[in-house]
C-alpha cells in the first residue's frame, strides 16, 4: 500500500473511532526514499479523498501542486529528520487523553496493553506553540523509547516504525486515559509494578 493510501486509511480510522473531529489532528507516513505523505490543512476527515493527501520532502516543501499540507507539518518533518527509525506519526485530540494533557498529568501503566503497545507510562511534553518544529523537539525529548506522549494543552502524539503501530499507540493512549478516569470514580486505580511492565515490554514491545 503506498504512503498516501496508508495516510488516508488511518485518517478515516481515527475519525470513525472518534479520536478526532472535523479536520483536527493529523496523520503522516514516510517511505524509504524520504518522501512524506501527510493530511491536508482544513479538510474534514469525513470528506477526505486520496487526491487531498499531500506529499512533502523532509523540509516540508510540497512535492506537487494541490492542497496545503497540515499546519503541523513542521512537527512531523522535525521528528522524521531526528528519528530515521520512525515511519508513521498520528496526532489526535482524543477527549480523555487530552484531558490528561490539560492537567499536565502522565497516563500511568494500569493495563498490559499500554506496556505492550506504548512501552510504559505516557509522559507529557511541555507546551510549545502549535505549528512549530519546537513542538516536535519537545515531544522527542519525552518520547525516548515510548511510542506515544501527550502534548501539554494540546492532545496526543504517537509514532512508530509503521503507521499502523503509531495508530494503535494513539488509540490505546485514549483507552488508557478513559479507563483511568472511570477507575478513579470506582476506587483507587492500581498501577502495574515496574517489573511486570518490563516483562511485558520484553515480550511484546517494539517501536
Amino acid at each position: 500500500m503506498d504512503i498516501r493510501t496508508q495516510v488516508l486509511t488511518i485518517a478515516k480510522r481515527i475519525y470513525s473511532n472518534r479520536l478526532v473531529i472535523a479536520s483536527l489532528g493529523n496523520v503522516s507516513c514516510r517511505d524509504a526514499s524520504g518522501t512524506i505523505a501527510i493530511t491536508p490543512s482544513g479538510i474534514d476527515y469525513e470528506e477526505l479523498s486520496i487526491q487531498d493527501i499531500v506529499t512533502v520532502d523532509l523540509q516540508g516543501t510540497p512535492m506537487h501542486q494541490g492542497c496545503t499540507p497540515s499546519s503541523e507539518t513542521p512537527m512531523h518533518t522535525l521528528i522524521y529528520r531526528k528519528r530515521p527509525d520512525i515511519s508513521g506519526i498520528v496526532h489526535t485530540h482524543s477527549l480523555s487523553a487530552s484531558a490528561f494533557s490539560v492537567v499536565n498529568q502522565e497516563i500511568p501503566v494500569e493495563m498490559v496493553e499500554v506496556a505492550a503497545h506504548v512501552g510504559g507510562s505516557i509522559p507529557v511534553a511541555p507546551y510549545r506553540p502549535p505549528g512549530t518544529k519546537e513542538l516536535g523537539e519537545a515531544a522527542l525529548d519525552v518520547l525516548k523509547d515510548r511510542r506515544a506522549c501527550l502534548l501539554q494543552n494540546h492532545g496526543v502524539l504517537a509514532v512508530g516504525t509503521t503507521l499502523e503501530k503509531a495508530y494503535k499507540a494513539a488509540a490505546i493512549t485514549e483507552i488508557a486515559a478513559r479507563i483511568h478516569i472511570l477507575a478513579s470514580v470506582l476506587g483507587t486505580p492500581g498501577e502495574l509494578p515496574e517489573h511486570e511492565v518490563k516483562k511485558v515490554r520484553d515480550l511484546y514491545f517494539t517501536l
